[in-house]
């Protein structure tokens, strides 16, 4: 070749090693905003949580869902006549809508009731990969694309301590277990056929090391992907202490909405619990 190609040759390799280099945009988490300014109207706020009754969602192998048996409804007949009911519930940790402490995937975690508040109150992003208003695919995964995608779509960064919510359009068949599952089986035999989408390892980290996430959310049954068998995003996010909102409901009347909002995710303060039902709500800016 000779001596005269060699400065071409590494002009070439220093333009393609520029473009292949993540940029300072891409890289890095910013200090989190010291204050969030919420305010609650009648219309701006949109309930991201599910109803809980025997009908909501819980992982296969659980031994039962939710139960509600009836104590007491009636009359009372005192010194005056009045209505009186009150019932018991039992249900799995990780039924419905709900959130996944730190100890569900990591000895010596946080639990349900030790959980910082000030992770699970924040500004918002909506994550939409669906294409045609048609549910995202059954065996795919949310990547480090999507994110940069958005964030080239509004021209913004993903803010420090921002509760990404995933909608994949599963909290839109909710109740069809066949498609909410990819299967009608349940018990230990239904887990190897359970199909849905969620988020990639590679992207769990880099919301993490890069963004530095408050919490994250998604509409199915499983932050992992349904064919995930060592549930590594389940772990990233459990060691590093951010929660995971699962079953997340009406993503869609958000995403409709088009409009920049705050979160609030309010567990229930199990003692020690792996994960406790949670109510979700988003208000409109």
């Amino acid at each position: 070749m000779g001596m005269r190609s060699t400065p071409y040759f590494l002009l070439v390799v220093m333009i393609c090693s520029a473009h292949a280099a993540p940029s300072q945009k891409e890289r890095g988490c910013r200090r989190a905003r010291s204050n969030l300014s919420i305010r609650i109207r009648k219309d701006n706020i949109i309930d991201l949580t599910h109803v809980t009754d025997e009908r909501s969602a819980y992982w296969p192998n659980n031994p039962s869902g939710f139960e509600m048996v009836e104590i007491f409804k009636g009359f009372v007949e005192t010194t005056t006549r009045f209505f009186y009911s009150t019932y018991m519930f039992s249900q799995p940790e990780h039924l419905g809508t709900h959130m996944d402490a730190p100890n569900h995937f990591f000895k010596g975690g946080l639990g349900a009731d030790e959980v910082s508040l000030y992770k699970l109150i924040g500004p918002g992003v909506l994550i939409n990969p669906k294409k045609n208003g048609t549910l995202f695919g059954k065996d795919s995964f949310i990547t480090v694309d999507h994110f940069l995608e958005w964030e080239r779509v509004h021209d913004k960064r993903i803010h420090s301590g921002s509760i990404v919510l995933l909608y994949t359009g599963y909290s839109d068949v909710y109740y069809d277990r066949s498609q909410y599952y990819g299967t009608n089986a349940t018990g230990d035999e239904a887990v190897p056929l359970l199909h849905f989408p969620g988020l990639d390892p590679k992207a769990a980290e880099w919301l993490v090391t890069n963004r530095c996430i408050g919490a994250i959310g998604i509409d199915t049954a499983s932050i992992d992907q349904a064919r995930s068998k060592d549930f590594l995003v389940h772990q990233f996010l459990a060691k590093h202490e951010i929660p995971a909102l699962e079953n997340v409901g009406n993503l869609g009347k958000l995403a409709a909405a088009n409009k920049g909002f705050k979160v609030i995710a309010l567990p229930s303060k199990n003692g020690g619990g792996t994960g406790a039902p949670a109510r979700i709500i988003a208000v409109l800016n």
